[in-house]
């Protein structure tokens, strides 16, 4: 039987119990079909796991993720090891890595003495007035009383501004505050206007309490998805550093993270104007479409993976022919770690999905499969080399 489409995507929904039935019947009939393969699934657990781990990614093809696979029982035991087996890799040099090619037969080297969950510090509201909140730990009561109308927070944490209270404030009321979230963090907002926003790691969102004025003006760092809710006579604006979106409502993607080189905006749904800030430089955006501006001001428009461009919101690293550095610079974001590259930058693109809510180290692991790289972990740094290394095992465990 050939396998389901997005079968990475499946499996994660089923492991994680938001697969719909239909779903859940045409993994389980793809499962059943798979007799020829052979891979034991102990009962025991965590023991086993590193032998099991090391001979499901012998079996897996770089470009057929749909060699995983999947067991009935068991399933949260071993969610983390299909996880980190649903990642395929791809060489810059030499064309598809198979990692059943490898040779991995002593799993015990894929270990690491040390390992980083993702960061767990607190999204913080900046008040006008220049006061702090801990979202995450705010209860109803301290979001009254911060006297800007009515904002509460939903039960999975999402923060709302009452847009029928919003109304009932004057004109003068209206105040700015700011959404920070640290590494390893993403948070959810709906504004006074019904516009939801979600905001990615290290990101930051600057809006008013309420909109009154000509236009609804947000300003953001970091990355931003934005889903506008519809008002012709108020265009809504988002600023960043380098430019300026106005919609009237859309969905659409916003990357400017400082450390990326290009600030990316990509429109899911609807139409954008992207003006470079300081420059001539404006395009319109179509559904699909990526605005890529260079540290030149110029900006070029692509057609982009829209999964990869939004797998950050479904909590997912989803790479697609990415370089070591641009993947490194997502898990640096994540887990709050320090980089450190010994010697020449490993020349590897990387292809591939896995869950963000994994230690570090299943995703070390998985790149360290290929062969062409070596990571070390030191505290809160993490040490990137190429192949080969003579001593792998102090490497791993600096």
């Amino acid at each position: 039987m050939k396998a389901p489409e997005h079968l990475d995507l499946l499996i994660d929904k089923y492991l994680s119990g938001a697969a719909t039935d239909e779903e859940k019947n045409q993994l389980l009939a793809w499962y059943d079909s798979q007799d020829h393969h052979e891979v034991e699934w102990p009962s025991a657990g965590p023991n086993e796991e590193q032998d099991v781990y090391g001979r499901l990614l012998a079996k897996i093809d770089a470009g057929t993720s749909a060699e995983v696979v999947l067991p009935r029982r068991g399933l949260i035991g071993w969610y983390k090891i299909i996880a980190a087996a649903l990642i395929f890799i791809v060489a810059s040099v030499g064309g598809y890595l198979y990692l059943n090619h490898q040779g991995i037969e002593h799993t015990e080297a894929l270990s690491f003495k040390n390992d980083i969950a993702p960061a767990s510090s607190k999204t913080i509201l900046k008040l006008a007035n220049g006061k702090e909140l801990q979202l995450e730990d705010a209860n109803g009561e301290e979001l009254r009383q911060l006297g800007q109308g009515q904002i509460r927070k939903t039960e999975d944490g999402q923060l709302i501004y009452d847009l029928s209270a919003a109304k009932r404030i004057t004109a003068t009321e209206a105040v700015y505050n700011s959404i920070v979230t640290p590494k390893g963090i993403q948070y959810q907002v709906v504004l006074s206007d019904g516009t939801k926003v979600w905001l990615n790691a290290a990101s930051s969102l600057r809006f008013p309490n309420y909109f009154n004025g000509k236009e609804r003006l947000v300003e953001t760092t970091g990355e931003v998805y934005f889903e506008v809710a519809k008002d012709h006579r108020h265009p809504f604006i988002v600023r960043t550093a380098r430019q300026t979106i106005e919609v009237l409502g859309t969905h659409f993607n916003v990357n400017a993270y400082g450390d990326e080189g290009l600030l990316k905006t990509t429109l899911l749904e609807g139409s954008v104007k992207i003006s470079v800030t300081g420059g001539i430089a404006e395009k319109i955006l179509k559904p699909g479409e990526q605005a890529q501006i260079s540290n030149s001001g110029s900006i070029k428009i692509t057609r982009p993976d829209l999964e990869e461009s939004m797998a950050w919101k479904n909590n997912l690293f989803q790479f697609n022919n990415t370089s070591i550095e641009q993947v490194m610079l997502q898990v640096k974001r994540w887990y709050d770690i320090d980089l450190v590259y010994e010697g020449a930058k490993p020349n590897l693109l990387f292809t591939g999905v896995i869950p963000k809510n994994n230690n570090i180290s299943i995703l070390l692991k998985v790149l360290e499969s290929t062969g062409g790289i070596k990571f070390g972990i030191e505290g809160k740094k993490v040490i990137i080399q190429s192949s080969p290394i003579k001593n792998q095992t102090d490497m791993r465990d600096r």
